[in-house]
């Protein structure tokens, strides 16, 4: 809803909108998904927030407990909505209009991406949606691809891995599943895992690693 009404707010004022962190299958949503201004996901998980908001050329708006005490790069850009709160950052309510307007009147007051940036990270591309209408929708594809053997396991990974290099049990995991496994991953885990090509499950055209959640930042530029 934090997103939805972002959007609602900047949907006339010609700034996109970027999802971050586990906000990521909100590209998924159909009600969401139809605001031209919903144009992407900007960074990867949680822990990599003082890099990535520092680079992100608009203001940051955190719902959600996984935020780190920012850096002077970004401070000024930083907003708080809910029960999400830093000492010295603006926090603001999305019920307030001049609130909402100094959000927006900030975003158009800064430069926005250029060429060079964009080119640094728009790498990658993800597939999310698969909630459990699309996986009911297939059902009997999934009891086919039990019965043909190409489906074993499914394996749930979800929590944090942190961002310590010795924290990194759920990639291990992924990473040595046989082929006929369905991984479904929630939390930020699923940045220490979707960095590889898992393929495909058997005939189904689904991929070996699906994502399931949402919910955490938006950044509006």
């Amino acid at each position: 809803m934090d997103l939805y009404g972002i959007l609602k707010h900047t949907e006339k004022e010609g700034r996109n909108v970027y999802t971050h962190g586990e906000m990521l299958p909100a590209h998924s949503y159909p009600i969401l998904r139809e605001f031209n201004n919903l144009v992407g996901q900007f960074g990867s998980a949680w822990q990599n927030q003082k890099i990535e908001f520092g680079t992100f050329p608009g203001p940051v708006v955190i719902t959600t407990n996984c935020v780190i005490d920012p850096l002077k790069s970004y401070r000024d850009r930083l907003y708080t909505l809910n029960e999400t709160g830093i000492h010295g950052v603006k926090h603001i309510n999305l019920e307030n209009k001049e609130e909402m307007s100094q959000l927006i009147n900030h975003a158009k007051s800064l430069p926005g991406f250029n060429d060079k940036t964009i080119q640094k990270f728009d790498k990658n591309t993800f597939t999310v949606g698969f909630g459990r209408e699309v996986i009911l929708d297939n059902a009997e594809k999934v009891l086919q691809a039990v019965a043909d053997g190409d489906l074993t396991r499914i394996f749930v990974i979800g929590g944090c891995d942190g961002s310590e290099h010795k924290r990194n049990y759920f990639k291990t995991l992924a990473h040595s599943l046989p082929p006929q496994t369905l991984i479904l991953t929630m939390g930020c885990a699923k940045y220490r895992i979707n960095n590889k090509d898992y393929g495909t499950l058997g005939k189904l055209e689904f991929p070996d690693c699906l994502t399931l959640d949402s919910v955490m930042t938006v950044m509006v530029q």
